[in-house]
């Protein structure tokens, strides 16, 4: 029997939605048989994916399988009254209607309170399936009231797979590091892949004057508050230049333990060069230094002012660590 609520947890881009579609697609498939003509796990047909239905949920047009996503990052009461109102109406044509709320845990509290009466009081032959990275983003009243299925991130080795298929001209390599990057998830793994990571990548390190050898002569206040100009003014992408930033200091710090286990493994012999000339502690307030700028970014701080004082810190590093071999 299925639950009339459903939670899908797991991290931003490891197909909670497309499970979703996939369920509902299982649900309302007219055709009896698998496409193999085996019935799927736990005796439930996979979908045909050619009947009507299958093409109308995986187009998004079938009138009874509805999904509310949030607007301006956001889940508000008048969306899930929409919903209600929707619910309250006979199916359309589908056996089992579904209604997925998509990133369950950005409602405000007045939409919160107004799913959890739709909750207590489930429409007929609705299944609600609710998707957020933790149950306990929600509030516990809604996460009680749901069947939970947690949904794993996905290995690397799967993941450079998937990128190889679907970018058919990246080379291994390539994909083996973009899906270390991803941390599991598919959405940004295809992101990074789209947008032009490696580029991106090499302009970041290449900003930061971590792509050759140290040299705190070289290096000035004037360069440091450059690059956090630079950094500033893609600010649409400084979080990915911060997580990118960080992993090119990790990779930094374990190349003399363990150079197999980078992940920036196509640019072995820069790191190789830049860590001739660093020390761990260096690197380690390096690593500090750009974890407290995400954290002050995240709390809304001024992001220029934010990118200043990490420039400028990153650059009193290497200072000190230069007076220090002079003395």
């Amino acid at each position: 029997m299925v639950p009339h609520a459903l939670l899908f947890s797991g991290i931003e881009g490891i197909g909670k939605k497309s499970a979703a579609k996939l369920f509902a697609q299982a649900l309302n498939c007219e055709s009896a048989n698998t496409a193999a003509g085996e019935p799927g796990k736990n005796g439930m047909p996979l979908p045909c994916g050619r009947c009507r239905a299958c093409r109308q949920i995986s187009d998004g047009s079938h009138p009874d399988i509805i999904t509310v996503m949030p607007r301006k990052g956001m889940l508000r009461i008048d969306q899930i009254r929409e919903l209600n109102n929707s619910l309250a109406l006979k199916p359309f044509s589908a056996a089992h209607r579904v209604a997925v709320v998509a990133d369950a845990h950005t409602m405000n509290p007045e939409a919160g309170n107004a799913l959890l009466k739709m909750l207590e009081e489930p429409p007929g032959g609705t299944i609600l399936i609710l998707t957020a990275p933790q149950p306990t983003d929600l509030l516990p009243t809604i996460a009680s009231r749901c069947r939970h299925i947690r949904f794993n991130p996905l290995g690397a080795h799967d993941l450079s797979l998937l990128l190889m298929k679907k970018m058919r001209t990246m080379r291994a390599e390539q994909a083996e590091t973009i899906a270390d990057l991803a941390d599991g998830s598919c959405t940004r793994a295809l992101r990074l892949a789209e947008t032009g990571w490696r580029e991106q990548r090499d302009w970041v390190v290449r900003a930061a004057g971590l792509d050759r050898p140290i040299d705190a002569k070289q290096r000035s206040a004037a360069l440091a508050m450059a690059f956090a100009a630079q950094l500033a003014l893609r600010k649409d992408h400084v979080g990915t230049d911060l997580e990118i930033l960080k992993t090119w200091i990790r990779d930094l710090s374990i190349w003399p333990y363990q150079p197999r286990m980078v992940v920036n493994r196509d640019r072995r012999d820069a790191l190789a060069s830049v860590r001739a000339g660093i020390d761990g502690r260096q690197l380690t307030s390096l690593w500090e230094t750009v974890e407290k700028a995400q954290r002050a970014i995240a709390a809304n701080g001024n992001m220029r002012l934010t990118l200043d004082v990490m420039a400028l810190h990153m650059d009193d590093i290497f200072a000190r660590r230069q007076a220090k071999r002079t003395v």
